[in-house]
């Protein structure tokens, strides 16, 4: 029996997994694709196929969690055309009834199994038997105890049957989910925060003078955090350790609104264009391999946020004094989009704050994106799984 302990952030960009001992996050982007027949092999090797599995990720799952069982390309696999591939639907979607959750993580826990097991014995199996315990989240605006619970009953109330499609071989996988903790997405971020470095605050040191500033120095504190995603933009009041979850709201709002925005203006500007989110964002975050492309979407992108931008600093005057009573003293701003948005946006909200006696901690981009995965890895290892984290030792 191989244990697996994810800390698993589904982004509507990219799927976010930390595993005990990981350093560095994995990122596979969210999206799929179903297929009617497995395609041709070109790779035999299969140490190497072993290694590069997740980004190769070919699976057939049986589930009776999702709609239809099937073969499917998973990730960078799925949008390397851009035919009938599926994504989260930004702007209607919620996260606990969707299936990209459930396919995209089935296919990453089955071949991350695949993967310990080969590094261990150097061989392959025919089959595996697997049990995984996962903390996930959903964005605030559809989190309640009902939605939490659905999503953690797809995952926990079902076996889940997995083939991993190593180049020529195969590979069954049973996956039981033992234990899945599904909370609000900005929440467990606070606790990324309270272990933050000082490197974390250093342009928020430098910005009001402050001296010796690490996560320790927010523990007590009522902060409004603003966590800008793709498809969501997150509102998350803390007290100390403590939500707020009352208090707590989310807008559709994100970078991933303007990336549609800009890929439409994009369509008009060359005629028969056709394509998705995922492949815009490797034109921006790729201007070697595409020159060309990378600078038509930077121009257009530019061009799209402003309207976003503007949603979001007005949600966060309306909320930091009407909804909050214009009580937290530190309004922090990550995620995503945070970077995205920071040059349009970062004067404006420091003179929001300045105004109403509040400081904007403003958390750099080498951080901003996995604010919520780590805090969700923390969260694991020192709440909901502790044993278990203890036991798991990455390979």
């Amino acid at each position: 029996m191989i244990k697996l302990v994810l800390a698993n952030d589904v982004g509507n960009d990219k799927m976010k997994i930390l595993e005990p001992g990981m350093r560095e996050v994995v990122k596979i982007p969210s999206a799929y694709k179903r297929i009617t027949r497995q395609p041709n092999v070109h790779e035999t090797d299969i140490k190497k196929n072993v290694t590069n599995l997740i980004d190769q990720l070919l699976v057939h799952i049986s589930s009776k969690s999702i709609r239809r069982d099937g073969l499917y390309m998973i990730g960078d696999r799925a949008i390397q055309t851009t035919e009938d591939v599926s994504n989260m639907d930004i702007s209607v979607h919620e996260k606990h009834s969707n299936d990209l959750p459930l396919i995209n993580t089935l296919g990453y826990a089955a071949a991350r199994a695949v993967q310990k097991e080969f590094e261990k014995t150097g061989k392959l199996p025919k089959s595996l038997n697997v049990q995984v315990m996962m903390s996930s989240a959903i964005p605030a605006s559809q989190h309640n105890i009902k939605t939490a619970k659905h999503l953690e009953d797809r995952f926990t109330n079902a076996n889940h049957v997995v083939i991993v499609y190593v180049g020529e071989e195969s590979v069954t996988v049973q996956l039981e989910f033992a234990k899945v903790k599904v909370t609000k997405e900005g929440v467990p971020a606070l606790y990324a925060m309270f272990e933050g470095s000082k490197d974390m605050f250093k342009e928020f040191a430098k910005e009001y003078s402050l001296n010796n500033i690490d996560g320790s120095s927010f523990v007590d504190s009522k902060i409004m955090h603003v966590d800008i995603g793709s498809g969501t933009t997150e509102y998350i009041y803390t007290i100390g350790v403590n939500p707020r979850p009352e208090q707590c709201t989310g807008e559709r709002r994100g970078v991933g609104h303007a990336v549609e925005e800009a890929i439409e203006l994009m369509a008009d500007e060359r005629k028969g264009l056709t394509i998705n989110r995922q492949q815009f964002a490797k034109y921006i975050e790729r201007p070697d391999e595409y020159p060309k492309d990378h600078k038509m979407a930077v121009e257009f992108l530019k061009e799209a946020r402003i309207n976003q931008i503007d949603f979001i600093l007005d949600d966060i005057e309306r909320k930091y004094t009407k909804t909050l009573s214009s009580e937290p003293e530190y309004i922090a701003v990550y995620g995503g989009g945070s970077i995205e948005f920071k040059d349009d946006m970062y004067q404006d909200l420091k003179k929001f704050a300045d105004d109403v006696d509040a400081k904007v901690l403003w958390i750099p981009k080498e951080f901003a994106v996995d604010m919520n995965v780590r805090g969700l890895d923390i969260l694991n290892r020192n709440m909901l799984f502790e044993e278990e984290y203890q036991e798991v030792v990455m390979v």
